[in-house]
Formats: structure tokens, C-alpha cells, sequence
């Protein structure tokens, strides 16, 4: 019944990074379409708070995915000997933190600028910072990182697909952040 609530718990840290993410993505519409200071801070900071999703579910996923290695996984070399399970806690520790990291510092200063502008129109200047490629590339790169964790976890490859597989999709999610952005219409 452990090992179960376990895997029930991990399953679902995997839909609130994947959720989280998505949120945020779809938030970011809103944040590169506002007119005002006022809606720029709006959305930034609502766009930032969903990261609070992924972090809960990061962690989770750590602990439940550290209880299933070895309890499920163990065998007689140990969980950590399964790419899947090495490849899922690096992925986690290094490529998910680099969208809050560098995301997270754009949003809360988009937060700070929106909110000294004001019921006012956004500046040229506030509304390309909410536009740049710079900031959704990073955001984006979650859903991409979220997704090749869940692959990981169903499909279960060797060592060097794995690491291509996180690779891709964190790059395939920077690359729609970038794309999304620069399809944004900047009005000035």
C-alpha cells in the first residue's frame, strides 16, 4: 500500500510540473498582452506565484521518486543504477531550476516596474520586458523539462537516450517560449 501511494504521489508531482507549467504558459499571454502597469504587475506576479506548484511537486516527486528507487527499483545494484531514476533527480536538480532561476528574476522585476507605472499605459519598454524572448524561453523550458521527466518515467530509456530525451525537451520548451514571444504583438 506504500509503494502504491508512493507511485500515486509521484504520478501526481509529474501533473502539477507539467500543470504548473502549462499555467504559467498560458499566463504569459496575458502578461505580454497588458495594456496597463497595473495588468503587467497583475500577471507577472500571478505568473510567478504558479511556480509554487512546480516547486511543491519538484519536491514531492524527489521524495516519492527517492522512496520508490529503493523500495521498488532497489535490486541488487540499487535504484540510482537505472538511468531513469538517475536521469529524473538530475533533471530535476539541474535543468528545472533554470526557468525559475532566470524567469523568476524577470517576472518579479516585471511585478516591481508594472506596479511603479501604475493604472497608466505600460511603457515601450515594461511591455517588450514582458514580450522578451529572454523570459519565455526560461518559463517555457518547465513544460519542456516536465514533459521529458514523464518520458523518462514511462519509457524508461538507456543512458545516452535519456539524457537526449531531457536535452530535447528542454529545448524544444525554451524554443516555444521564444517563439511565443516573438509572435507577441509589441505595440509601442
Amino acid at each position: 500500500m506504500i509503494d502504491t501511494s508512493s507511485l500515486f504521489l509521484h504520478v501526481l508531482a509529474a501533473i502539477g510540473m507539467v500543470g504548473g507549467g502549462l499555467v504559467q504558459v498560458l499566463a504569459g499571454a496575458q502578461l505580454r498582452s497588458a495594456s496597463t502597469g497595473r495588468d503587467v504587475a497583475t500577471w507577472a506576479r500571478f505568473t510567478r506565484g504558479a511556480g509554487a506548484i512546480i516547486v511543491v511537486s519538484a519536491v514531492l516527486s524527489l521524495l516519492t521518486g527517492g522512496h520508490l528507487a529503493g523500495a521498488v527499483w532497489g535490486g541488487d545494484a540499487g535504484g540510482f543504477s537505472n538511468p531513469f531514476i538517475t536521469l529524473g533527480v538530475a533533471g530535476l536538480l539541474l535543468l528545472a531550476p533554470i526557468g525559475p532561476m532566470i524567469g523568476g528574476a524577470r517576472l518579479r522585476r516585471l511585478a516591481v516596474d508594472g506596479h511603479a507605472v501604475g493604472d497608466q499605459a505600460a511603457t515601450a519598454d515594461l511591455r517588450a520586458a514582458a514580450a522578451a524572448p529572454s523570459l519565455w524561453g526560461p518559463v517555457h523550458s518547465l513544460v519542456g523539462v516536465g514533459v521529458g521527466l514523464v518520458a523518462l518515467m514511462v519509457y524508461k530509456p538507456g543512458w545516452a537516450a535519456g539524457v537526449a530525451l531531457l536535452l530535447v525537451t528542454f529545448a524544444a520548451g525554451w524554443l516555444a517560449g521564444v517563439v511565443a514571444a516573438r509572435s507577441a504583438p509589441v505595440t509601442v
